[in-house]
């Protein structure tokens, strides 16, 4: 890896010289940069092929570059509002947990046109999500000819220490390219992705007793490896109509070891009564294959079409683990009686099929939009332990052991009516979903069923008096469904004394969200937003003081009210610089169902701030300053503390804009995870991520071809439910 961050560095410094020659030699053009960051009052659009500090990375830490976006413990929420879920091409993700961020992993950023955060979603969109969707639009060509471009980079993580558990070497490797062909009546286009990298992960929980403190830390020790690949097609059958196909794959692998370490202790004692110690390997394989069938059929000029499309999505993952857990008496000497092992396999067999019919109808009066989809999932997964005895024989362990089959069917219909008077445009929607599930689990003999008929009304008003000024009201209904592991009422071991559970009884929450906007120009965005989630869920560690037990489980028991205003300030003080900023000042109140929980309440104040920093008038060698600053919020029923980010890159093009040289470090101050505390049964809890983010990143690219191409999307049919795996 030390060669290639040499060898670009070279490369680095000769673009630099070269394009300074240039400037001296040539006549000084100016040249104009689209901005980063576009916010109005129904979306924010974030283009990733402006964002220095994105070039080389992927789907995930491009999310993390936006404005307001917050990426947590496999969530990825908006500051002040909650949790959102994510699409791409206009189809949820049905992934969730670390199994999103691992996927979002697979996606180059050089793939991606650019990222919208829908503030309001339609009713031709679906329910799912909470205070709006992200949406990332993968990149397609419009022009004629062909297009390829090819990437790679280089990845060193920056831990403090550097060594952990005896080993080092902590960095990473991708090389990825795309190519695009269009002809008057074909296009065509394909793209591979290949990953290596050896990573930390790691978290720290920890328990306050009265008589006596838990203690759990837990430090993944993983090598990467994910092979990913894509493909798409479109055909003009007339002027009329068109049809296509995409198709997404891959397969990753994220072998490695978690070392884990529990103790319990006396308060007032710097000596554990006892400690546990834990060596779990894991080999986790996951393969995703989607297609998607689309076709457009426009009916004249006026724009009357009809859109279709028709998707199945699979996601098959497995996993064999080892689990060896030795027990210590306070003087460090081995408890023989105190020795856990197992051995378990693990399977996840996701197929979802969905169809979606999209009509629009523009009138006199308005332009009208109706629909439906269809959607159908069928999840199976298993968990099956063994107890492995000191000569490593195998028996089954039925108490820990788990198989879960669940289906859900959605059928959904829409209408919605868009009325532009001048000044005055309105947007009014209903969407309604009828869900049935069916929960199964063969050792438990256990089965949880479910039907339920929602409506999600939406309303978009918005008055332009003149072109610098828009104000808009917002309003709209939404649905978050739990995810699948989280329906799931497996067990699933940290160490012998924790575990985590699913459960079947689960139910969805429901948000409805308010916003009054103000926007003038791309300069300034206001807004006053209220939010209400009913029916809220949220993973609760319960603690048994007893037995020293610990497990964690998803249940429905919260209530939240949030209020908030925010601020976004583009000041477009001189050329060289592209300036975003956004202030949010929220307050939430949590109101708990459960005896054993109190409600939590409190302000929370989020600031950011970016920077691209252009250092010649060719625009080709620009710098990036990006920051933001979380003061202590309540997120759930829990508080945070404070935590921040500091992203720093530069970058140069060359050789008419073909070849991008990048380098980037990522969280500059180790700072960007946060350690939430709860209070359950007057014991106070308290979770910590291990600060793991920092890491430096150089990459080059190149692109050749048709120098004019521009840039399009592409869009698929199963959004909602690729969401939830």
């Amino acid at each position: 890896m030390k060669p290639l961050f040499a060898l670009l560095a070279l490369m680095m410094l000769h673009v630099h010289l070269h394009a300074q020659i240039d400037t001296n030699l040539k006549e000084i053009q100016i040249i104009a940069v689209k901005s980063t960051v576009k916010n109005n009052s129904d979306k924010l659009v974030y283009n990733v092929a402006t964002s220095i500090t994105a070039v080389g990375t992927d789907a995930l830490n491009a999310l993390s570059k936006i404005p307001g976006i917050k990426i947590g413990d496999g969530t990825v929420g908006i500051a002040g509002k909650g949790s959102v879920r994510v699409m791409i091409n206009d189809q949820i993700v049905q992934l969730s947990g670390i199994e999103l961020t691992r996927y979002l992993k697979t996606i180059p950023a050089g793939q991606i046109s650019r990222i919208e955060l829908i503030k309001n979603p339609g009713a031709n969109y679906d329910a799912e999500g909470n205070a709006g969707l992200i949406n990332i639009i993968t990149k397609k060509s419009n022009q004629q000819g062909y297009q390829v471009n090819i990437q790679t980079s280089g990845k060193k993580w920056l831990h403090n220490p550097a060594k952990v558990y005896n080993t080092r070497g902590y960095q990473a490797g991708n090389i990825a390219g795309d190519i695009s062909y269009n002809s008057n009546k074909l296009s065509a286009r394909a793209g591979i992705n290949f990953d290596r990298s050896h990573l930390l992960e790691g978290f720290r929980t920890e328990l306050s007793y009265p008589k006596q403190a838990w203690m759990q830390s837990d430090t993944g020790d993983y090598k990467y490896r994910n092979l990913s690949y894509e493909a798409g097609l479109d055909y003009k059958l007339s002027s009329k109509a068109s049809i296509g196909f995409n198709y997404m794959g891959g397969k990753n692998t994220y072998e490695g070891f978690d070392h884990v370490y529990n103790t319990f202790t006396t308060p007032g004692s710097s000596t554990p009564d006892s400690s546990i110690r834990t060596l779990a390997s894991y080999y986790p394989i996951s393969r995703i294959n989607s297609i998607n069938l689309h076709s457009v059929i426009n009916f004249d000029t006026s724009g009357r079409k009809l859109l279709l499309n028709a998707d199945y999505f699979n996601h098959y993952r497995t996993d064999v683990s080892d689990f060896d857990s030795k027990s210590y008496q306070p003087d460090g000497s081995a408890n023989p009686a105190g020795n856990t092992r197992f051995y378990d396999t693990n399977k996840q067999n996701i197929n979802i099929y969905t169809f979606k019919a999209d009509a629009i109808l523009p009138t006199r009066f308005a332009q009208f939009a109706f629909g439906g989809k269809l959607s159908f999932i069928d999840n199976y997964s298993n968990a099956f332990y063994y107890n492995k005895s000191p000569q490593n024989e195998l028996v089954f362990n039925p108490g820990l052991s788990s198989e879960f089959d669940y289906t859900e069917n959605t059928q959904s219909l829409y209408a919605s009516m868009n009325i532009d008077r001048n000044e005055w445009k309105y947007k009014i929607g209903l969407r309604t979903e009828l869900t049935q599930t069916k929960g199964y689990s063969p050792i438990l003999k256990q089965n949880t069923d479910n039907n339920y008929f929602k409506f999600f009304p939406s309303l978009s008003v918005n008055y332009q008096p003149n072109i610098d000024h828009n104000l808009a009201f917002n309003f709209g209904r939404r649905i978050n469904r739990p995810t699948f592991w989280n329906l799931n009422p497996y067990k699933s071991l940290y160490t012998a004394y924790s575990y985590g559970q699913g459960n079947p009884y689960l139910q969805p929450e429901y948000n409805s969200n308010f916003e009054v906007s103000h926007s003038y120009k791309n300069i300034l965005s206001s807004s006053l937003f209220f939010n209400m989630t009913d029916n809220g869920f949220s993973n609760v560690i319960l603690a048994d003081a007893g037995t020293n037990i610990v497990y964690t489980t998803p249940l429905n028991f919260i209530k939240t009210y949030r209020y908030g205003i925010s601020e976004n300030l583009s000041i477009p003080l001189t050329s060289w610089l592209d300036n975003n900023n956004q202030v949010t000042l929220s307050y939430t109140h949590a109101k708990s169902k459960m005896a054993n929980i109190k409600d939590v309440k409190g302000f929370g104040l989020y600031l950011a701030s970016n920077n691209n920093i252009y250092l010649n008038e060719q625009k080709t060698f620009a710098a990036a300053i990006n920051f933001w600053y979380q003061f202590p919020e309540v997120d759930h029923i829990s508080r945070t503390d404070s935590y921040y980010k500091l992203d720093l890159g530069v970058k140069a093009s060359a050789f008419k804009k073909k070849v991008d040289l990048a380098l980037t470090i990522n969280d500059v101050f180790l700072s960007s995870a946060p350690a939430i505390t709860t209070t359950v049964n007057n014991i106070k809890q308290q979770f910590t991520n291990f600060q793991l983010q920092r890491f430096a990143l150089l990459s080059i690219s190149y692109r050749f071809g048709n120098s004019s191409a521009k840039s399009g999307d592409k869009t698929t049919g199963n959004a909602e439910e690729r969401g939830r795996l």
